[in-house]
C-alpha cells in the first residue's frame, strides 16, 4: 500500500482534505443548481460534515484493521474494499441530501451522479493523495511544509 498510510490515528490530514473536497463539492453544487436562490450554499456547507467523517474513517482504516482485523471476515480485511464502501456511502449521502433540498418546482437540486461519485472517490483515494499534498499544507493542518 501507500507509504503515507500509517497505523496511527490521523485527524488533521482528513480535516485538511475535507476542506479541499468540500470546496470542490460547493463548486459542483453551484454548477448543478436548477433553481434560483442561495440554498445551494447551505447544502454545500452541510456536506462538509459527512465528507470529513468519511475522510476520518478512510484515513484511519489501517488503524482499524490493526485493532480488529483478525476478527473480521477475510473479504472485509482489504483496505481497498472498505474505502470503496466509504466512497459509495458518501456518494449516496451527498446525492440524497441534494435531492431533498427544495429547488425549482420542488424537484430538488438533483446534483449529478457523476459529481457525487467523484466526491465519493475523492474521499476514498484521499489517503493515497495526501503524501503529495502534505508538503504544501501548513504544519498546523497536518502537512509537512508551509508556515506554522
Amino acid at each position: 500500500m501507500a507509504a503515507a498510510v500509517t497505523e496511527t490515528l490521523m485527524i488533521l490530514p482528513p480535516i485538511a482534505m475535507g476542506i479541499l473536497i468540500g470546496v470542490y463539492e460547493l463548486i459542483l453544487i453551484h454548477r448543478d443548481e436548477n433553481y434560483s436562490g442561495s440554498h445551494w450554499f447551505g447544502h454545500g456547507l452541510h456536506t462538509f460534515i459527512p465528507i470529513i467523517v468519511g475522510l476520518l474513517i478512510s484515513f484511519n482504516v489501517p488503524l482499524f484493521l490493526s485493532m480488529v482485523g483478525d476478527s473480521l471476515p477475510s473479504w472485509i480485511q482489504n483496505e481497498l474494499y472498505i474505502r470503496i464502501a466509504i466512497a459509495l456511502i458518501i456518494a449516496i449521502k451527498v446525492r440524497a441530501v441534494s435531492a431533498v433540498v427544495p429547488g425549482a418546482a420542488g424537484r430538488g437540486m438533483k446534483e449529478g451522479w457523476i459529481h457525487t461519485l467523484v466526491v465519493g472517490i475523492a474521499v476514498a483515494i484521499a489517503p493515497y493523495v495526501w503524501p503529495f499534498i502534505a508538503p504544501f499544507a501548513p504544519t498546523w493542518l497536518g502537512g509537512t511544509g508551509g508556515s506554522s
